[in-house]
């Protein structure tokens, strides 16, 4: 019987677009308005069990790239997000991606602790795993 495909999809090793495109036009100071607020960690949790539930969890090529270095398999991420885990430290801006991460502290499988660092796109309905320890 072929095995199920994974829940967590590694990030494209190859750019999308194949020709560089000419300079945009668009006006990019309006995206620089002020940034959402951090999620607080009840919004987190409904957040994330939602996209654990329906949406997408992918992998950095960091994350991807240390998982077997670190014995880190798809079932302990996925133990750890479905399971009770909690926000170790306060969220962090950032700046160069635009967005916050989030460090949870939970267990995986086999009941050893798990830490991810993650980015939680909600209007994308995806978790970015950046790292994991």
């Amino acid at each position: 019987m072929a095995e199920k495909p994974g829940k967590i999809v590694p990030f494209a090793k190859k750019p999308v677009a194949k020709t560089p495109s000419p300079p945009s036009k668009i006006d990019i100071s309006a995206s620089l308005a002020q940034r959402e607020p951090p999620l607080d960690e009840e919004a987190l949790r409904t957040a994330i069990d939602r996209i654990v539930m329906y949406g997408t969890i992918r992998e950095t090529l960091h994350s991807a790239r240390d998982r077997s270095y670190r014995n880190i398999t798809e079932r302990d991420i996925l133990a750890m997000l479905e399971g009770k885990w909690s926000l170790e430290a306060p969220p962090e801006w950032d700046e160069q991606h635009r967005n916050w991460k989030y460090r949870l502290k939970g267990l995986d499988v086999a009941g050893d602790e798990l830490v991810l660092i993650v980015a939680v796109q909600i209007e994308f309905n995806r978790i970015d795993i950046i790292t994991k320890f």
